[in-house]
């Protein structure tokens, strides 16, 4: 009888040990990336991206918070009339973000340049663009038109005593009617 439950046990401890060690082969790190699709987008708003990065009580001391998570985003909002160069803390936080989490930084940290302010339910946000996104905004009829921007958000920036998302939009879209 012995015999049979060390048996039984070298066996159930054997089956264990292989499918520990298949499960540790998993690739746990970064997956190859693939460029995301409208499809990744979830319908959302400024509003929302703004409260989740507004919600950083404990980080007093701190002036910038970065998200790992970029939560991609569409929201519909229309220009607000504005535009201005990306502040040096939205750029700080973009290349920290960057160094951490991009496989290619540059892609960030070298093009993400202009804030263009868009109003979505009477309120005011700034999104960082890409100036080769932002070229075919203008040159289309859309910027005094409700449009869709896919947007995904890096994290917070502290001004004043206040929270700041920093959103970037990676595209636009008229917005169907």
């Amino acid at each position: 009888m012995f015999v049979k439950l060390t048996t039984s046990f070298a066996a159930v401890l054997i089956v264990f040990v292989s499918g520990l060690t298949l499960y540790a082969q998993e690739a746990t790190g970064p997956r190859p990336k693939r460029a995301r699709t409208a499809e990744d987008y979830q319908p959302g708003t400024l509003k929302e991206l703004a409260a989740k990065a507004a919600n950083q009580e404990n980080r007093q001391n701190e002036t910038m918070v970065i998200d790992p998570d970029l939560s991609p985003t569409r929201v519909r909002a229309t220009y607000a009339g504005s535009t201005a160069r990306t502040p040096a803390a939205k750029e700080k936080l973009i290349a920290e973000w960057a160094r951490r989490y991009a496989g290619a930084p540059e892609t960030y940290t070298n093009t993400y340049e202009v804030d263009v302010a868009f109003t979505e339910n009477g309120n005011d946000y700034w999104l960082t663009f890409k100036k080769k996104t932002l070229t075919p905004f203008w040159n289309s009829d859309k910027w005094n038109k409700p449009v869709d921007l896919f947007v995904i958000k890096m994290g917070a920036i502290k001004q004043g005593d206040k929270w700041v998302p920093v959103l970037l939009v990676e595209s636009f879209q008229e917005a169907p009617k």
